[in-house]
This record gives structure tokens, sequence and C-alpha cells, in this order.
């Protein structure tokens, strides 16, 4: 029963890992076509990719959004994370069912409904609409993030910050930030790495002037395809697999699965 689930297991990994290790194979390929490279490798797209001034514009554009946005929603969730921990409000359950529920909304709609918000006050296809639209889909995270972060640091050490003449806001700033700074840096990576993927409602939002790089991505192959895409592909899984394996070993994926 053991080698069975084992062999179960590594065919489930296989299963998922074998079309992103094909797809990083096939950006080494010197072929116009999507050919899988076996006696000769060539950089020849990645240096397309990077001639490319749209690509390297929406690259950008996604790398500011996403810090923005994190930044943002780190500090929000902190707020909330914070208010629900210590302050144990009536209807605190309630209150985590909201921060929480733009995981269950359906990206379109959700999409839809901002399209239509930013319609009717003014700000579609601007930047500070995006960086909203990020903001409440990466919050959910950074909550759950810092629930777990704050529960694991009792307040001990803040009561005693008050009891020598700290303010709350000091012991909070002083005290408590820094005893949750592993957490805050998880929750920031998390929210980085959602965004900066984050395709469906970006696509409802963005503007001719700010196509993200998976949009640019989606309107390119829309038009041609060509390995270019595996090499943007490529280096997209590169940073996402960079910043998984550091909020591994911060140990944030567990807190949010809790």
């Amino acid at each position: 029963m053991k080698r069975a689930l084992t062999l179960f297991n590594l065919l489930m990994v296989a299963y998922v890992v074998a079309p992103i290790v094909l797809v990083v194979w096939m950006s080494f390929t010197p072929s116009m076509l999507f050919e899988v490279p076996i006696r000769s490798f060539s950089l020849r797209w990645y240096r397309e990719l990077f001639s490319y001034d749209a690509f390297v514009d929406s690259a950008w554009l996604s790398l500011h959004l996403g810090l923005v946005a994190a930044l943002v929603a780190t500090a929000l969730g902190f707020l909330a994370a914070y208010g629900l921990v210590r302050g144990r409000p009536p209807g605190s359950g309630v209150l985590l069912g909201l921060f929480t529920a733009p995981l269950i909304v359906p990206a379109v709609v959700y999409g839809i409904a901002m399209l239509q918000f930013t319609n009717l006050v003014g700000l579609y296809g601007s930047f500070p609409a995006l960086v909203a639209a990020h903001v409440v889909i990466v919050l959910p995270f950074a909550v759950r993030t810092l629930l777990a972060a704050l529960e694991g640091q009792g307040p001990e050490l803040e009561w005693a910050a008050m009891s020598l003449g700290a303010r709350r806001r000091h012991a909070v700033l002083l005290v408590t930030l820094p005893l949750c700074l592993r957490g805050m840096v998880s929750a920031f990576l998390f929210c980085f790495l959602i965004s900066f993927s984050e395709v469906t409602v970006t696509l409802f939002m963005a503007g001719p002037a700010h196509q993200t790089l998976p949009v640019r991505i989606f309107n390119y192959v829309s038009d041609r395809i060509d390995p270019t895409m595996a090499a943007v592909s490529a280096l997209v899984v590169l940073v996402s697999v960079a910043l998984v394996l550091m909020l591994n070993r911060l140990g944030a994926l567990g807190a949010v699965r809790k």
C-alpha cells in the first residue's frame, strides 16, 4: 500500500511539473516552431523577448503594481488582523468572512463589478484603479497570514511595554511589529506573487496604457504564436518558484492553509 501511494504521488508530481518543464525546455529552441531542442540550444527567444519593448514595459508595470498592491494589502491586513486578534470584537467571525470573501467570489464577476464601479467614478484604465482591484484580490491572503503571525505572539510583551508607560501605538510599532516581521514579509511576498500573476480581473481593468505582463501575454498569443511565449513563461515560472521557495522557508504556506 505504501509503495502504491508513493507511486501515485510521483505520478501526480510528474503530471503537474511535466508541462512546466516542457515549456522551459522549449524556450531554448533555435527554431521558429515550438520544438523541444535535442541537439542544439539557443537564447534566441530570450533576446527577442528583451528586444520587444512592450514586454519589458509590461513587466515593469507588473512589478510596480505588485509592489504597491502588496504594500497596501500588507498594511491593511495587519490592521485587520490586529483588530481581530487583540480586540476580539463581537461578530469577529463575520468580519473575518468579509475580509476573506474575495476568495469565493468568481474572478469574472468581480472583474465586471470593478469595471462598472471604476467607469462610474471615472477611474477606468488608471493605475489607481488597478491597485484598488489587486488590493481586494490579495487582501485575504495578507489577513490570513498575519492572523497566524499575531496569534503566535501573545499580548504579554505589548502589555509590558504599556505598563512601563508606552502608548498603545508605540507598543504596536516598537514591540508587536518587530515580533511579526516574519509574518509581514511572508504576507508581502504572498500578495506580490498573486498580484504579479493575476490576469482575469486585470483583463477587465487594464486600459491600453496599463497592460500588465499577463495581459500582454494574453493579447500576444491572440495574434501570433512563437517560442517567445515559452521564454517569457520560463521567466515567470522562475520568479514564481523563487517566491514560493521563500514563502515555504518562512512558513507562510502552512499559515495560509490553516
